[in-house]
């Protein structure tokens, strides 16, 4: 389930089953169920209360019976529902932001711990982690430079003219150059592990670099590539370019037939 869907059951489960006012469990005994849809609307409100018990076990902050305000739950749902907060806008954004930053931190630990035992295989053969995106939460690619380029790193917005093979950790191939014409690749249209480990990278390098499937296709099965797949990609950087005008002037010099088909 997606966090939304969690931070609303969080702050909004149950709410239909009781009024504000009172004791919550009393409250919730003593509903007046005079007609057809009372008992719809109370059926509603206990599935909406079933749902978010369930959730409310998801919530990262410890455990839920002990640390959560179940009457600050009712209550805050009802002053969404009639659009009648005493809490400023600014306040509900924070404590938002720090249910969202523990759902990631919680997200994070158990990606972390799926990634280490390949982790740990490579770094053994020589693999070094790389820095982490400033703004994602989760494990780093792992880098091997088997021969250096020259030059300055590859930025995130260059375009990039490259043998690779792409492959499983059992070495299963799912994507190669070999036998072809090196591929051009727009960087910042790549999953983030890719583009993160070309950037460590020069003009003239070779390496190889592991990425986590959170870096990479994540839960997604993508043509060969199982869903939460870590993959492995061997390249060799042939040429850099930082504009969309280098590289076609260069694919024109390796095909001239295109320059002639476009005049």
């Amino acid at each position: 389930m997606k966090l939304t869907k969690i931070a609303a059951l969080a702050f909004g489960c149950a709410a239909l089953m009781a009024s504000c006012s009172g004791d919550i469990k009393t409250v919730s005994k003593n509903v007046k169920l005079s007609k057809g849809m009372d008992t719809v609307s109370y059926s509603l409100g206990f599935n909406f209360g079933n749902n978010c018990k369930l959730q409310m076990e998801q919530i990262p902050f410890g455990d839920p019976e002990t640390i959560l305000n179940k009457e600050a739950i009712i209550k805050g749902f009802a002053a969404a529902l009639y659009n009648d907060s005493t809490i400023s806008e600014d306040t509900l954004k924070v404590a938002t932001k720090r249910i969202s930053d523990a759902f990631m931190k919680k997200e994070q630990e158990k990606a972390c711990a799926a990634f280490e035992p390949t982790a740990k295989k490579y770094e053994a053969e020589g693999f070094k982690s790389l820095e982490k995106f400033p703004e994602y939460y989760g494990p780093s690619v792992l880098l091997k430079v088997t021969e250096a380029g020259k030059g300055d790193s590859i930025k995130y917005t260059d375009i990039v003219y490259v043998d690779y093979v792409g492959k499983l950790t059992n070495d299963t191939i799912f994507d190669s150059t070999t036998g072809k014409e090196p591929a051009i690749l727009q960087l910042q249209s790549l999953v983030p592990g890719f583009t993160q480990a070309m950037t460590k990278l020069t003009e003239g390098s070779k390496a190889t670099f592991v990425i986590p499937s959170e870096l990479g296709y994540q839960n997604r099965e993508v043509g060969p590539i199982p869903a939460n797949s870590t993959i492995v990609f061997d390249v060799d950087i042939k040429k850099v370019f930082h504009s969309q005008e280098e590289a076609m002037k260069f694919i024109q010099k390796l095909h001239p037939e295109m320059a002639k088909g476009q005049r």
